[in-house]
């Protein structure tokens, strides 16, 4: 167990989802004492998803965009300005040459308390690259059992979680990609989306509970409420919320 009772017995159940050039230091440091879990990022580690959320910014989006020369002191930075807020801190990243990201997840590693390989994001800069929740992909595997065969060979101290989005694959599909790598991870954050609908799908995420009863889970989407959120915590450890915070919709979390 590397760390993970840390995390099964943190009492607060609801989690800052990562949100791109959103979520950094100064940002959770708004919530002090509210979160269980403050996720930052997602970090770039390499030239390739750097120049990747580059463009992504030149349409318009937030993304985090930081001098890779300084890629170490500026995340460690925000790691210590988001741990002010009493939360344990994650940290979500994306690379694409796993050489070049190597010492800076070692180095993120001193300081954070989860790392998260980003299989999420859905921007198509990260998708053409096959990352983010293309990772997930048959004809991805390999490059998923790489990185996280060469993570596994650096023995951090603290655990590593997948952060993914549902029906991207069917359940049965996630459900078989992620069994080859099961040994390879601690935690699943899963953003339970649910196309056409404007609830989260919460059956998906019963699968994922029932196939892997030893990982934690954190759920994700649509959770903007008490009762939401307990229904989403019937099948996960912890629930993340992300546009709730984002339209100052908090006062129930500190009910829960």
């Amino acid at each position: 167990m590397k760390k993970l009772d840390k995390i099964y017995t943190i009492p607060k159940k609801i989690v800052l989802a990562p949100m791109a050039g959103i979520t950094d230091g100064d940002f959770c440091l708004k919530y002090t004492d509210t979160f269980g879990i403050v996720c930052l990022g997602a970090f770039n580690l390499d030239f390739d998803t750097d120049l990747a959320s580059k463009k992504i910014c030149n349409r318009g989006r937030k993304e985090f965009i930081y001098d890779l020369i300084e890629i170490d002191q500026k995340i460690s930075s925000e790691i210590e300005k988001a741990k002010k807020s009493n939360s344990l801190v994650s940290v979500n990243i994306r690379f694409n040459d796993f050489s070049k990201a190597k010492s800076h997840i070692v180095e993120i590693s001193k300081n954070a308390d989860i790392l998260e390989l980003n299989c999420h994001c859905r921007q198509p800069e990260i998708t053409y690259l096959n990352l983010g929740q293309n990772l997930l992909k048959f004809e991805n595997e390999s490059k998923l059992i790489n990185f996280l065969e060469n993570i596994q060979k650096l023995n951090l101290e603290i655990p590593i979680f997948l952060k993914l989005r549902a029906n991207f694959l069917k359940a049965e599909e996630l459900i078989k990609s992620l069994d080859k790598v099961r040994g390879y991870f601690d935690g699943i954050h899963i953003d339970c989306f649910n196309p056409g609908k404007n609830h989260a799908d919460l059956e998906y995420l019963k699968k994922i509970r029932e196939n892997f009863p030893e990982k934690i889970i954190i759920g994700n989407n649509s959770v903007n409420s008490v009762e939401s959120a307990k229904e989403m915590l019937e099948y996960a450890d912890f629930v993340s919320v992300a546009r709730c915070v984002l339209s100052n919709n908090i006062e129930w979390i500190n009910k829960m």
